[in-house]
């Protein structure tokens, strides 16, 4: 069963104080993983925004998201 992004959220905030500033990043990424291998997490765009950055950055690198920042230049005028 897939999960929200509030139990890694959740997670996040509880280990965070007890990371190094300079591990992170790669705390995140291994966190994330983890959740995924066990079927305990999938992206979700609104809860992304509950995220800070190195979680969100995390998820969306594994993930795979891209973002639509030029959808501004795909009006017809």
């Amino acid at each position: 069963m897939r999960g929200d992004l509030s139990l890694i959220i959740e997670t996040w905030d509880a280990i965070k104080p007890c990371v190094n500033p300079k591990e992170k990043e790669d705390a995140c990424a291994a966190l994330v993983r983890v959740m995924d291998d066990h079927g305990m997490v999938e992206y979700d765009k609104v809860s992304i925004n509950e995220c800070d950055r190195y979680l969100r950055q995390a998820i969306e690198d594994y993930f795979e998201v891209e973002h639509d920042d030029d959808d501004e230049d795909d009006w017809d005028y």
